[in-house]
């Protein structure tokens, strides 16, 4: 049961993922398929919920169905299309396999042979997954339903689940994609955990591939996977790490989408963000960066419907998920400061412990000191050429805004300097792939790699 309902949520997600692109490649269609699946089935749960339909297994399944029949009507419709789409994927063309590709390879395997593996075995330990995340997929499970679900409802529960900083608060993807696996027989929720860092291994590979060369999509992707604490993090029931997967992939197709001008993409890159959305509240962040790009370049061609359509879109998951807390009475403590203020001693102490984050070799490796020396190292190139100006202005509004959300929270239920040891540190997963791309994609690194590729995989000389 619990195979047959995972091929499900695959199914499902390569014919999303087809239904809003066919521009994509073999290795994007299976790294997207298990994120966008499983992401669209969580939120038929909530649908399902709101209409009065008990959660199973069955229930699910049968949802699930007719949404693929619903986008199989779709594909056949574009039929052409997607049997164009279909010759592409056994077009292996030059370079072909090499030995430095193949080890590179092969140590991504083994990061990921291993993480799973690592993921798979251990229980569920860290308190947020234990007493939150974790639990309320249990919980789902057990009961059928989330809007009558006893530790949101249950008087004993009610000073933990509706006080400040309450788990009731957090958006659902994460608890439901728990909630799926219990419902199809799993003794550990850390399934969903496992096949998120496969999918994401194979779609960051599959996005850096389409400007960077094998050899250094392969190194980056390596790099990125390895990062310690967002490596330790992936093997946890918690919501971090899925998040990061979302917001950096969904930053990632509209870098991709803007500078290949493949229209289809933006559509891929607001599945994701809405998602990231769907997943952590503060993923709002990463939209309003690219919302901010977007508008930009609608002043440019005067038209805005675009701008408008995506960022409705984007928000709409938390927004509606909201809408359902409010309608079934399930509104916690409000924790954000609604009115603009001024308080330099709280200022001060972010950029202080920020500063510290960033500089730490033990939380991100050379990530984000590699990024600064690289972002020196291109200055010329960026004011000249304007190289990838635009991946730069994503990273640090995305940044800029996280940060202030941080500023305008009350925190009436820990300190500050809790929440940017823990909650902040983990936030900058999502910037860690970001950080890698821009790395890998700027013109002096393009270059260095290009010297190599022309040396690892030599142009065969014509015959005379």
């Amino acid at each position: 049961m619990i195979a047959i309902g995972l091929i499900i949520s695959f199914i499902v997600g390569i014919f999303l993922t087809l239904s809003i692109s066919r521009r994509l490649s073999w290795v994007e269609v299976l790294g997207l398929a298990f994120p966008l699946g499983i992401g669209l089935q969580t939120f038929l749960i909530v649908c399902m919920d709101w209409a009065g339909i008990h959660l199973t297994a069955r229930s699910v399944i049968i949802a699930t169905f007719v949404v693929i029949a619903g986008l199989g009507v779709y594909l056949f419709w574009r039929r052409k299309q997607v049997a164009e789409w279909s010759k592409t994927l056994f077009k292996f063309g030059y370079p072909t396999v090499n030995w430095l590709w193949l080890l590179g390879i092969a140590a991504i395997a083994v990061v990921v042979i291993v993480n799973v593996t690592k993921t798979m075995y251990y229980p569920t330990f860290d308190t947020d997954s234990v007493r939150g995340f974790n639990l309320m997929g249990m919980a789902v499970a057990h009961e059928g339903t989330i809007k009558n679900l006893s530790i949101f409802t249950d008087v004993n529960f009610l000073p933990i689940q509706r006080g400040g900083g309450s788990y009731l608060t957090y958006v659902p993807l994460s608890q439901l994609s728990y909630a799926y696996v219990y419902m199809l027989g799993a003794e550990t929720s850390k399934v969903a955990n496992a096949l998120i860092f496969i999918s994401f291994a194979l779609a960051f590979y599959g996005v850096l591939r389409r400007f960077a060369t094998p050899t250094l999509t392969v190194l980056t992707t390596f790099f990125v996977l390895i990062t310690p604490e967002m490596l330790g993090f992936s093997s946890m029931s918690g919501t971090n790490f899925t998040h990061a997967v979302y917001a950096s992939l969904g930053i990632l197709y509209f870098v991709t989408y803007f500078y290949k001008k493949v229209p289809s993409l933006l559509w891929v890159s607001a599945a994701l963000l809405m998602l990231n959305n769907w997943t952590r509240s503060e993923g709002v962040a990463f939209i309003g960066a690219a919302c901010c790009v977007l508008l930009w370049q609608s002043i440019q061609t005067k038209q805005y419907k675009q701008l408008i359509f995506f960022g409705l879109l984007c928000i709409f998951p938390f927004l509606f998920y909201n809408v359902f807390l409010k309608v079934h009475h399930l509104e916690s403590v409000q924790v954000f400061i609604l009115k603009p203020f001024w308080d330099a001693e709280k200022m001060g102490t972010i950029f202080k412990e920020v500063w510290i984050l960033f500089n730490s070799a033990t939380f991100y490796g050379v990530t984000f000191v590699l990024f600064f020396f690289v972002m020196l190292s291109n200055v010329w190139s960026i004011y000249k050429r304007r190289d990838h100006l635009v991946t730069l202005v994503l990273i640090v509004f995305s940044w800029l805004f996280y940060t202030f959300l941080v500023y305008q929270i009350d925190y009436i239920w820990d300190s500050i300097l809790n929440v940017l040891h823990y909650s902040y540190k983990r936030f900058l997963f999502s910037f860690v792939p970001l950080v890698w791309f821009y790395i890998a994609v700027n013109h002096n690194v393009t270059w260095v790699f290009g010297k190599i590729d022309r040396f690892v995989f030599p142009t065969p000389k014509k015959s005379k």
